[in-house]
């Protein structure tokens, strides 16, 4: 994973990480639910572009399937 620019917010990426871990590898990461769940447990600036860009990052580092539905 790339280093993360000084305008993340860490809370976020906190965030992302429960939401992949909660999934497992069986299961498929729908992006747009990934943004919308992250939204309600955290106040980020990040866009939504910038989140599925994170979402992305992370669930390829642990080899999960991704839906790009956002």
């Amino acid at each position: 994973m790339r280093d993360l620019p000084k305008d993340v917010d860490a809370g976020a990426v906190i965030e992302i990480g429960r939401y992949l871990d909660d999934r497992g590898n069986g299961a498929r990461i729908s992006v747009h639910e990934a943004i919308r769940i992250v939204r309600n447990k955290t106040r980020t600036k990040l866009t939504d572009a910038g989140l599925e860009e994170l979402i992305v990052e992370c669930a390829a580092a642990r080899h999960l399937a991704i839906v790009l539905d956002s």
